[in-house]
């Protein structure tokens, strides 16, 4: 995908298998097609690369190699070297907030995994998944590793400038401290929605949310806010999650008003 001058390639790092009660409140007779053949939610650990001048960004950072029961990560490192990039090359990396799924190539084996990237992430989740949690939880782990090797840049406040061309956007609810990315270069624009919006379904019905929503309440309004924002406007939307990592756009008025690109 090119954004203007930008290029922006999607990176799927595994997937996730999920109980129908993580969507709350979606009626699944009437969607089917969000199914799998045993009946399990399957959506893809999604992740973006961004070449922007002479910066490369990326955007979360998968689940890493890990194999549990609701999801199976691993893939992102040969997705980079697919397309050329090794982890010393990213110079930075930007979570849209600390569930484990956005951050579990971070560190391993005790070291950061992209030695000369500095992370970004939303402050306001430090308490909840780093601070106030045990010492052996993975994102505490993680988190404090790169801590201590001096790679943390946590992002506090709204429109904070990350590289040319990308902004990040604080859009609470999904977790306090979650963010959204613009991606701008000249007339275009594309919103990395990261799990603002966990299905694009939410569009037409937006009375379900995920059950890891922290706020629900707050995460609805701001998918509200985002939906105003965005609908009848040529800019691309893609997150961490929807079907396929695919962008589309939204149209404005009744009826279907999700448009694959």
């Amino acid at each position: 995908m090119k954004i203007g001058d930008i290029d922006l390639i999607p990176l799927n790092d595994g997937f996730c298998r999920l109980p129908q009660q993580f969507y709350v409140g979606l009626d699944f007779e009437r969607h089917p097609e969000l199914l799998t053949d045993d009946g399990k939610i399957e959506i893809p650990i999604g992740c973006y690369l961004l070449r922007t001048g002479d910066r490369l960004v990326l955007l979360d950072a998968g689940l890493g190699p890990v194999s549990v029961g609701w999801a199976e990560g691993g893939e992102l490192p040969a997705a980079l070297a697919a397309v050329g990039v090794s982890p010393g090359d990213i110079d930075t990396i930007v979570c849209s907030h600390l569930h484990i799924d956005h951050l579990g190539w971070l560190a391993r084996d005790g070291e950061p995994f992209f030695p000369n990237a500095t992370v970004r992430y939303g402050e306001a989740d430090w308490g909840r998944f780093v601070a106030d949690v045990n010492a052996e939880e993975p994102t505490r782990v993680i988190m404090e590793t790169l801590a201590a090797a001096g790679r943390l840049e946590p992002l506090s406040g709204d429109m904070v400038a990350i590289a040319p061309g990308l902004t990040a956007r604080h859009m609470p609810g999904h977790t306090l401290g979650h963010y959204c990315m613009v991606v701008s270069s000249g007339e275009e624009r594309a919103f990395l929605l990261g799990d603002a919006v966990e299905c694009p379904l939410q569009l037409d019905e937006p009375d379900f949310y995920a059950i890891s929503d922290v706020d629900p309440a707050l995460a609805a309004r701001t998918r509200e806010a985002l939906w105003r924002e965005l609908e009848g406007s040529q800019a691309m939307i893609a997150a961490a999650h929807f079907p396929g990592l695919e962008f589309g756009r939204v149209l404005r008025g009744q009826g279907k008003r999700w448009v694959s690109i």
